[in-house]
Parts: C-alpha cells; structure tokens; sequence
C-alpha cells in the first residue's frame, strides 16, 4: 500500500499532537503537515502535497465547511486532482456529516467516537472515490428537500445521458458498486467511473458522496 500523506489543521496543539503520536505508529501513514490553521487561506492550501486532510471544524474566523468549498472551487479552477478533506469535530453529528459531504469533504470525524475511528477513516480516504460516509448515512436520512429550481437544472442535465449511462446512473442510485454497476450494466468498470464522472461534473457536484446525496434529494435513490 502506498503512503498515505496526512495533512492537520486546525485544532490546539494538543489535539493535533494527539492525532499525530497515533498516525505516526500506524504503517503507511506520513504527517507531512501540521498549523493551527490561524491566517491559512483555501489558496495556500493548494500547495500542500497531501492525501488526506483532517481540519478542524471550527477554523479561525471561518469553518472547515467555508474553507472546503472555497477549496474545492480553487482547485477545480486549476483543473487539478487534490486530496481528500475529513473534517474534524467533538461530538457525533449527523447533520455535520452531511455538512461535510455537501461542502465537499468525504465525511467528518469526531473525537467522540475515538481515535481509531479516525484512523480507519483516513485509511478508507485513500481510497478509489471514497463515498462510505454517504452510502452509510442515505438509510436514515429521512426526507430532505430540493428546491424546485435544482430538480428541473437536474433534470435537463440527466436528459441529456444517453442510454447505457441512464443504466449506470440507475445501478449508482441502487447503492451498487463500481464492480456491481458493470456487471449489472454490462458495462467496464472504467466506463462506469468515467460515466458517473461525467453525471457530477453535469449536476457540479465535486464528489461521488455529493452526487448520491444529490440523487437521495432528487428521489432517485431506490431501496
């Protein structure tokens, strides 16, 4: 397995500290950067090499959420595939797991739930489009919303799949796999993520967790 880059920010010394004596026992695992946080801005971010990044929720003047969307806007401008972004928190939430997800990390991890837990989590992160947290959430999501406004941009965006994609789109909404949506399709597995790729970047959606959420609000989502 490659090695993983882990990125903290945010945070006292403490805490971070904390996160690292744990990371830096664990094989694979390299922390090649380590702040406060106090006057980094989403631009400076950029230049970070990382693979996975844990930031704090509460981030200085703004909040992880704020900073992850500036982000991942920067870095779809620059065209480049960056890493991917945990947020972190105290106490167990679900609605700031899904804050996380929308803003465009992959799942928020809180000192609550202890420290192998993040361990685990920045492990899944490294991962091929890591959409664990969303796949795990969807069953208990209960009703949300989508304003009238973004189901008819979703649905002139969706009507312009052709058939075979419909399929993979329809697989996705199923809660398969990459593996199982080409089986299921009879369509190859690199077809399937350049598919779903083009389906996110029609919605403008960053992520796979965002574009799943974005079919649980659409009602696509079949159980």
């Amino acid at each position: 397995m490659p090695e993983i880059r882990v990125a903290l920010l945010g945070g006292s010394e403490t805490l971070r500290a904390a996160k690292r004596v744990v990371l830096s026992t664990r094989p694979n695992t390299k922390v090649v950067f380590d702040s406060d946080g106090f006057g980094i801005l989403p631009q400076d971010f950029l230049n970070v090499n990382f693979d996975v990044a844990i930031i704090e929720q509460r981030l200085g003047s703004q909040t992880a959420f704020e900073f992850t969307k500036v982000f991942q806007a920067l870095s779809n401008m620059r065209q480049e595939q960056m890493g991917r972004i945990l947020v972190s928190a105290q106490f167990h939430e679900t609605q700031l797991r899904l804050l996380a997800i929308e803003a465009g990390a992959v799942d928020c991890v809180f000192v609550s739930d202890g420290i192998e837990t993040l361990v685990e989590k920045v492990f899944l992160c490294a991962e091929i489009d890591p959409d664990f947290a969303i796949r795990e959430l969807v069953p208990e999501l209960g009703n949300l919303t989508i304003s009238q406004e973004g189901f008819q941009n979703a649905a002139v965006a969706l009507d312009t799949l052709d058939a075979k994609e419909a399929k993979v789109l329809k697989a996705f909404c199923q809660m398969k796999s990459t593996s199982e949506i080409a089986v299921a399709t009879s369509v190859p597995k690199i077809k399937v993520t350049m598919t779903l790729n083009k389906i996110q970047k029609l919605l403008m959606l960053d992520t796979r967790s965002q574009l799943m959420l974005r079919m649980y609000r659409l009602g696509a989502l079949a159980f």
